[in-house]
């Protein structure tokens, strides 16, 4: 009989392509799964309504309901020897629905995974009322075991039951996407790089404002942003703040591309700016990638930045464009670009290739399936 693990998370809808790293990062782990030839029973998470009116509202209610009593049924008729629960969660508001499916598959004797995605833990805990820290905490004890996108969620998780076993999951790149040799850079010039969703969370413009200021003291610099943006509004309030540069011949701005289209943007890249504070950032699947081209990043700690890089020298402590321009001069004028590009690539390759991931991934299970735990 195969070892069994009936993974629940949400995947979208598998007629299109993946919304958010969620998606992308729940389809990543299930083709993981898959190569390590376990008998995997996907429970989908509800999809996801398009906004919160009240007729969306009853029918995001309905959906819920549905999918506990799916979760329960899936559960009740499956085979618990040999079986694991994977539970894939994000937290915050969702902690209540979270813990629910927790408590059933530990009513039924399930060894059960809590997998927490995404960033903001501390944050939600902290500011967490009453309700919200007992469904949390109870999450975390009634789990056998947490895997955790980040390393900045350990403490958390420590402090609340200090013996229970964490494996650190994090977001990697795919082996047809980065390539097997550093990638040298350009001698004869120096180009930054945005990209991803233009944003005021993701502070699109400080990006803009850093190459401004960087291109006064030196000719040959240039900026390429890509991907699309939140708002018509901001789309505009960007193109105006390059217009009024007059540096629009040194910058190109992109919509939105594929991972193949990607590599050939990154290949003479130096620097990727990631000026986020988005409340909710984890593990950065552009930071990752942009590593794996040999870019240095310059970033703020939002999410999971700080333990991704490693490189404290390379983290904006103040949301200031100031202080990204320091960082980049700094790099520049020390002759240090090629020693913290290649830091950069070999960072990834030492630990965030799919590679390394699936066979951590399969010791972590194996132990799993044969350890035991109490209900």
């Amino acid at each position: 009989m195969k070892n069994r693990i009936y993974f629940f998370a949400n995947f979208g809808d598998w007629s299109k392509i993946p919304f958010g790293g969620g998606e992308v990062g729940n389809r990543r782990t299930l083709a993981l799964l898959k190569k390590l030839n376990y008998d995997i029973v996907l429970i989908p998470k509800y999809i996801r309504v398009n906004d919160h009116s009240l007729i969306n509202s009853i029918e995001l209610l309905f959906k819920i309901i549905s999918n506990i009593f799916l979760f329960a049924k899936t559960l009740i008729n499956g085979q618990r020897k040999g079986a694991i629960v994977h539970i894939a969660g994000f937290y915050g508001i969702m902690i209540y629905f979270e813990y629910l499916l927790i408590a059933i598959a530990k009513v039924l004797h399930y060894k059960v995974i809590y997998e927490m995605r995404g960033g903001g833990a501390n944050q939600y805990y902290e500011e967490g009322h009453f309700l919200y820290k007992f469904f949390f905490k109870r999450a975390i004890r009634r789990s056998d075991e947490i895997f955790s996108q980040g390393k900045e969620n350990f403490s958390l998780i420590k402090k609340i039951d200090t013996n229970k076993r964490i494996f650190y999951y994090p977001n990697y790149v795919q082996g047809d996407f980065y390539p097997q040799q550093y990638p040298q850079k350009p001698k004869d010039k120096i180009n930054l790089i945005y990209f991803g969703r233009l944003s005021k969370t993701k502070n699109t413009d400080i990006v803009i404002n850093t190459f401004i200021l960087l291109a006064k003291e030196y000719n040959n610099v240039y900026l390429e942003i890509i991907g699309n943006s939140e708002s018509q509004f901001y789309t505009d309030y960007i193109k105006n703040k390059i217009k009024e540069s007059n540096l629009e011949s040194r910058i190109n701005i992109l919509p939105a591309c594929n991972h193949k289209e990607l590599k050939k943007h990154l290949v003479d890249k130096s620097f990727y700016i990631f000026p986020s504070k988005e409340p909710r950032e984890g593990h950065s699947n552009a930071l990752t990638e942009a590593m794996a081209w040999g870019l240095i990043p310059i970033t703020t700690s939002q999410g999971f930045n700080r333990s991704v890089i490693e490189n404290d020298s390379l983290i904006v402590e103040k949301l200031d464009v100031k202080c990204f321009v320091n960082k980049i001069k700094y790099i520049i004028d020390n002759d240090l670009i090629e020693q913290f590009s290649y830091n950069s690539y070999n960072r990834v390759l030492s630990n965030y290739t799919d590679e390394i991931v699936l066979e951590k991934l399969k010791e972590e299970y194996d132990f799993l399936f044969n350890v035991k735990f109490t209900s």
